[in-house]
């Protein structure tokens, strides 16, 4: 009936993927916050699949079917959904798109290299393309905060903007 391998711990991913999807059509609506906090919530949801996952039991063709999984659902949710954040926001020069796809690239590079290096399964290396879940929300909300209280609109996405350019 369904292709594919399924336990709790995929169902979680899907669910972040779920997330993430309602996210980005939130993100093309305007309604930047709400995608934000969805952005937040896929992240919770990936942080904790692979803590599932441990505690399934599943063979080595069902493991490797998640690891793979889940780094497909990470390229949509943290690479591509902050890049349309960003967009959204207006960061759409040539430029912002250069950064965007040094990012994107980066991210799924990432991802790859850890799929296949099997001499760093107990370690991580880097910065895991899930960090964007909560840094990218973080620098939003508080340029919202910073906007609210002492009107230095746009203030922390000037700043962020420099420093990735």
């Amino acid at each position: 009936m369904f292709i594919g391998y399924y336990n709790k711990s995929i169902i979680l991913t899907f669910i972040g993927l779920f997330f993430s999807i309602f996210g980005i059509n939130f993100c093309l609506n305007g309604d930047i916050e709400i995608a934000l906090i969805l952005m937040i919530i896929s992240g919770i949801c990936d942080c904790f699949d692979g803590y599932v996952a441990s505690l399934v039991k599943r063979n080595d063709k069902e493991k490797l079917y998640g690891v793979e999984l889940d780094s497909l659902v990470d390229t949509v949710c943290f690479g591509v959904f902050p890049i349309i954040v960003g967009i959204a926001l207006g960061y759409n020069k040539i430029y912002n798109i250069i950064v965007y796809c040094i990012y994107l690239f980066s991210g799924i590079t990432r991802l790859g290299y850890f799929n296949v290096d099997d001499d760093n399964k107990k370690c991580f290396k880097g910065l895991p393309i899930t960090t964007i879940s909560f840094i990218l929300p973080f620098i939003l909300f508080v340029n919202i905060i910073c906007f609210l209280f002492m009107g230095k609109q746009q203030l922390l996405i000037f700043l962020m903007g420099k420093w990735l350019v």
